[in-house]
């Protein structure tokens, strides 16, 4: 609710203001990438092949996830237990240390990878292009 010239209105009920999908939101919002979206760029599975329990990621140009272990600060399953990783828009790069440090997958574009070296090894995502 808001509060212009002492008259009170819903802002959702602007014409102006609607639904935006999840990569124009997160770069509206800072860039701040996250897990769990309903419609995720990247999937991580625990399994090779693309199988295996998955967790959804979301980011804009620019921004990952510092550490798919931690989410709001409570541990995740997820830490050094990625197996696979399906990129369905935009590349991205992951890393064996939180805060995009360690070894790097190097750049991916969409596809499914098995992670080979990098198996049990990735603790962040980060986004690289569109």
């Amino acid at each position: 609710m808001s509060n212009i010239n002492n008259q009170t209105q819903d802002l959702f009920a602007l014409d102006t203001v609607q639904d935006l999908d999840n990569e124009t939101a997160a770069t509206c919002s800072g860039g701040v990438g996250f897990l769990f979206g309903p419609d995720p760029d990247v999937i991580l599975h625990k399994d090779p092949n693309g199988q295996g329990q998955p967790l959804g990621v979301n980011a804009a140009t620019g921004d990952g996830v510092p550490n798919i272990g931690l989410i709001n600060g409570q541990e995740t399953t997820f830490n050094d237990q990625v197996s696979s990783i399906t990129i369905k828009r935009g590349s991205w790069n992951f890393f064996g240390d939180d805060n995009y440090r360690g070894q790097s997958t190097g750049v991916l574009a969409p596809g499914t990878y098995n992670l080979g070296a990098n198996d049990d090894a990735i603790t962040s995502a980060f986004r690289v292009a569109p």
